[in-house]
């Protein structure tokens, strides 16, 4: 007989009163933002990139059109026109166009989808209802990191992952044709490209081995009365991943139980860092710590200690993991989300029977996000689960009421 594996949610505030382990002192060097590095807090392994082997970052998941184009590079991109007809007619004499940037709060909104309006538009395309393609409907101007200027159109998205994307110079010349499939990178986040060779850059790590990005990343920034968009040295998490800041109370404290907690991938950002014209060095935010919350309910705690800018561009910081089950305030788990049958061979269907729209994450046993969906108000999916292998994994509903959590066994 199966046993109701779990009868209680988490709330989205913790009260934690230890560690598993002792603090770790640790840094990550960007050498002046050249690299960017991908850190794993549970083991501290660090991975990085070369800036310079990628311009733009193809989505891997099946489930996402996200074009990113790499800031940290000094990519820039801007909209020419919403029909890509004129691909032969390119003029840019008085170009002033307003540049693209990819979202600071989700990756799913890279720079090329950030004009999209909603289902069937997409930003860079738009969904073709019989065939289920994504097919191109704008024509964009992107600086490479040489300075030059591109046009370019991803001219389709298709069902077997296939992004077919054209560049060439603005007169029209060196036209080259690309084709990538997600699965050249699966496993990962993005599929990282250049726009020039048409190579692959392979270094960046599997989804499920990295939390933190450390980076340079295009965002607004308040410079006495007026703002401006500026590149910043600052750090994203993982899609997966909340963050919750806490201020004005000692780094040494262990108590979140009044923290509200975030999925903006740039919740942790730049500014926990203030540059002193003074002395021409950065002092650290008093009192500012973050702490993570991974996809497998890991959380641990993180706060900076230095930075140095110029050729280092060092991050300098302490984690700590904290020890999970104590003192976490609990509640009946809500009835209205159901799932049948479970244990599930083939299927599962899983039933929001909510007025409001609920996002779902499947997660397995090594705390990767293996599916994502939207629950509408009062509807019900069918989640099959013939491709995933037999286990325990954990489904997380997230709502503007807060967080939930169900176990689902795959026989």
């Amino acid at each position: 007989m199966i046993k109701n594996i779990l009868t209680h949610i988490l709330l989205v505030g913790f009260i934690f009163s230890g560690y598993v382990k002792a603090q770790n002192a640790d840094s990550v060097i960007t050498s002046a933002g050249t690299m960017d590095v991908y850190y794993d807090l549970a083991t501290g392994n660090q991975t990085s990139v070369d800036r310079s082997k990628w311009d733009i970052g193809l989505s891997t998941s099946m489930r996402s059109s996200s074009i990113i184009i790499n800031e940290n590079a000094g990519i820039e991109l801007f909209v020419y026109s919403k029909d890509t007809s004129e691909w032969n007619s390119v003029d840019t004499t008085g170009f002033n166009f307003d540049n693209i940037y990819n979202s600071e709060e989700s990756w799913d909104n890279g720079a090329f989808s950030n004009l999209g309006t909603n289902h069937p538009d997409y930003g860079w395309g738009t969904y073709d209802q019989n065939k289920h393609n994504i097919n191109g409907s704008r024509l964009f101007i992107i600086k490479t990191q040489t300075g030059d200027y591109l046009k370019m159109v991803v001219d389709q998205m298709t069902t077997t992952g296939d992004f077919l994307f054209r560049t060439a110079n603005l007169d029209g010349t060196n036209l080259i044709k690309h084709k990538h499939n997600k699965s050249e990178a699966n496993g990962k986040n993005f599929l990282l490209t250049n726009l020039h060779n048409k190579e692959i850059a392979v270094g960046n790590p599997l989804a499920e081995d990295w939390n933190l990005l450390f980076t340079r990343y295009t965002t607004v920034v308040r410079q006495g009365p007026s703002v401006r968009n500026m590149t910043v040295s600052g750090v994203k998490i993982n899609a997966g991943c909340k963050v919750a800041e806490r201020k004005g109370v000692d780094v040494s404290s262990n108590d979140t139980s009044s923290l509200d907690w975030n999925t903006n991938i740039t919740e942790i950002g730049y500014d926990w860092k203030a540059f002193d014209r003074g002395s021409f060095k950065y002092n650290m935010v008093e009192d500012l710590t973050y702490f993570v919350q991974l996809p497998n309910g890991q959380m641990w705690k993180i706060w900076f200690t230095a930075y140095a800018g110029g050729a280092e561009g060092k991050f300098v910081f302490n984690t700590q993991k904290m020890r999970s089950g104590a003192n976490i305030n609990e509640v009946s788990t809500s009835s209205a989300i159901s799932m049948y049958p479970n244990p599930a061979k083939t299927y599962t269907n899983i039933a929001n029977q909510n007025s409001i729209l609920i996002n779902l994450d499947v997660v397995d046993i090594q705390g990767k996000v293996v599916y994502s969906e939207q629950l509408l108000p009062n509807s019900t999916i069918r989640f099959n689960t013939e491709t995933y292998k037999s286990g325990i994994y954990t489904l997380r509903f997230q709502s503007e009421k807060g967080l939930d959590f169900k176990k689902l066994i795959i026989e």
